[in-house]
């Protein structure tokens, strides 16, 4: 068979992509994917036909772009970005001094979880044994650890550590006090959510391949926003293959503030030196 054409200038072999989002303060790498990045245009049609002249002009709206792509690189700074004011992030790291914590009428032979928290109310988690100044009953006194009670790993424990009070430590009646002095804590980062209301705020996206010789594809969305259902919090099982993986799905909409003709997306073919 005969070749039937030579245009091939424009072919390329799959090669993934760089994915930023930029909220305001500059473009933000999202990391490591494993899957394809998808975005397909779409639009609303207005379509009319007539009686004896055919189908009139074809007229379009709401045009979006919506895409998705699977992140593994499972970065808090960059979800956050891509909830568009969904969430509030906390980092905690270094040494922090917890709140006292109050029980309310614990048991004797019962465990309770150590609950840390910082001023603000974030719980904090510690890779050693914490530290405590005192405990203290409200009927019985001071209590001695090892006499009167004890302190154990606890991976269910929002902190990791719990207590466990003897037999004739505490009457069962009595809230006891827990005075925590200054802990290193585990580095970590907290993600909140959730409001009765809230409006999203759009980011931008740019989806970048660079060749071996500096030529790039490029796809670059105005106004971006992730929908409900966008970002998944999944936990893969131990029979499953691959590693941890964060679906992500979002539809770029229309920037009127910017030019007519040029308020959705921009997208950019490098060809070389001419």
């Amino acid at each position: 068979m005969p070749t039937q054409t030579s245009k091939t200038s424009n072919v390329y072999f799959p090669d993934g992509c760089l994915v930023e989002v930029d909220t305001g303060s500059g473009y933000f790498d999202l990391g490591a994917t494993n899957s394809a990045v998808t975005n397909t245009l779409t639009w609303t049609e207005n379509r009319v036909s007539t009686a004896n002249a055919g189908d009139l002009a074809i007229q379009i709206r709401d045009m979006k772009m919506e895409g998705g792509f699977t992140l593994i690189n499972i970065d808090p700074e960059g979800v956050e970005k891509l909830g568009g004011g969904l969430f509030d992030r906390v980092t905690t790291t270094g040494s922090v001094d917890p709140e006292d914590q109050v029980q309310d009428d614990p048991a004797v032979e019962t465990v309770y979880d150590l609950v840390l928290l910082d001023s603000s109310g974030n719980n904090l988690r510690t890779s050693t044994k914490p530290t405590i100044t005192s405990v203290t009953g409200a009927t019985s006194g001071a209590l001695v650890e090892g006499t009167d009670y004890e302190i154990g790993a606890n991976a269910a424990s929002v902190s990791g550590w719990s207590i466990l009070y003897f037999t004739g430590a505490i009457t069962g009646s009595e809230d006891v006090t827990i005075v925590y002095p200054s802990q290193t804590v585990i580095t970590s980062e907290i993600m909140y959510m959730g409001s009765s209301t809230t409006t999203l705020t759009a980011y931008s996206m740019r989806l970048t391949h660079t060749d071996d010789n500096s030529l790039i594809r490029r796809l670059e969305l105005f106004s971006v926003d992730t929908g409900s259902g966008g970002i998944q919090f999944n936990f893969k099982g131990a029979n499953e293959d691959g590693v941890e993986e964060m679906p992500i799905t979002y539809v770029a909409k229309i920037d009127s503030t910017l030019t007519d003709g040029r308020q959705l997306a921009a997208w950019t073919i490098d060809n070389g030196a001419s």
